[in-house]
């Protein structure tokens, strides 16, 4: 039953511009890469995060970690959202702030455009969501959010962290931010990876 909803879903639910084969491909090509990355640069400030909230702020900050962990990975996928963005038609361009509502509640507006209830998005740029500007945006949503939720500044500070960084890591293997760290990190990580390293450097 699982099987016969999934081809459903992927047949008749999904809108007929959308290269679902190509999100697959990212989907394990970005999962490789957040792993190795996570191990090196995520876990030394979760050593960190956690040694600041037990001897300078005198609080437990599990329960922001964990979701901050959530956001980490949730915001390494977030960028590719922007596939559900018609790029064919430059006479028609949707607002910015129906793209950027796309950025923030992804999970709701895919639903709904899954349902068949949201029109589609319509930009003049490929890859609307895989810039700087974007990385920004998304840290400055994520640190109003921790404002909401927490009081103290070290767990306000802890989600706009750990989102930038995922979603930065993104960006990163598919060429997005070209600076000398983030070549020498992607150069450990693909030297024995020639079908990533080539598609990558087909993006940049």
């Amino acid at each position: 039953k699982l099987s016969i909803y999934w081809d459903e879903l992927i047949s008749k639910k999904i809108p007929s511009y959308v290269n679902f084969q190509k999100i697959e491909e990212e989907i394990k090509e970005h999962f490789g890469f957040l792993k190795w990355a996570f191990k090196r640069i995520g876990l030394p400030i979760v050593v960190a995060y956690i040694l600041a909230g037990i001897f300078l702020f005198k609080t437990n900050v599990l329960g922001s970690l964990v979701i901050a962990l959530i956001v980490f990975l949730y915001s390494n996928f977030l960028p590719d959202t922007d596939f559900l963005m018609k790029e064919k038609n430059s006479n028609i361009e949707s607002k910015w702030y129906e793209k950027y509502a796309l950025l923030f509640f992804a999970p709701v507006i895919i639903y709904y455009i899954l349902d068949g209830r949201k029109k589609p998005f319509y930009t003049k740029k490929g890859k609307f969501f895989h810039n700087y500007k974007t990385v920004l945006i998304w840290g400055i949503f994520l640190f109003i959010l921790g404002s909401i939720l927490w009081q103290e500044p070290i767990k306000m500070a802890i989600l706009p962290i750990f989102g930038m960084l995922g979603f930065s890591f993104h960006l990163i293997i598919d060429g997005r931010i070209n600076n000398v760290l983030s070549k020498k990190l992607v150069k450990h990580f693909l030297h024995n990876n020639s079908p990533i390293t080539s598609r990558r450097q087909a993006k940049v």
